[in-house]
């Protein structure tokens, strides 16, 4: 995400958590419809789509603060000062 800044990334994220959410949801109807417990239907797509969203969270926030750090030292990733 090289020019990318915080806030494109903020809206990337904003845009892509709606998307998880309802792949979970038909996740579960599938899941319930095949017959599995409630547990399985129920839990394991809310967990995998939070476990989803936690690390997309984490991905795209170190990236946010790469590139708010870069723009505030007025240089790019790739000057290293030499």
């Amino acid at each position: 995400m090289g020019g990318a800044g915080p806030r494109t990334l903020l809206l990337l994220f904003v845009a892509v958590v709606p998307v998880i959410v309802g792949l979970a949801l038909v996740a579960a109807v599938l899941l319930q419809r095949a017959g599995f417990g409630l547990v399985v239907w129920a839990l394991v797509p809310f967990a995998v789509s939070m476990l989803l969203i936690a690390g997309l969270g984490v991905v795209l926030g170190r990236a946010a603060s790469r590139s708010s750090d870069d723009s505030r030292q007025g240089r790019s990733r790739n000057d290293d000062g030499v």
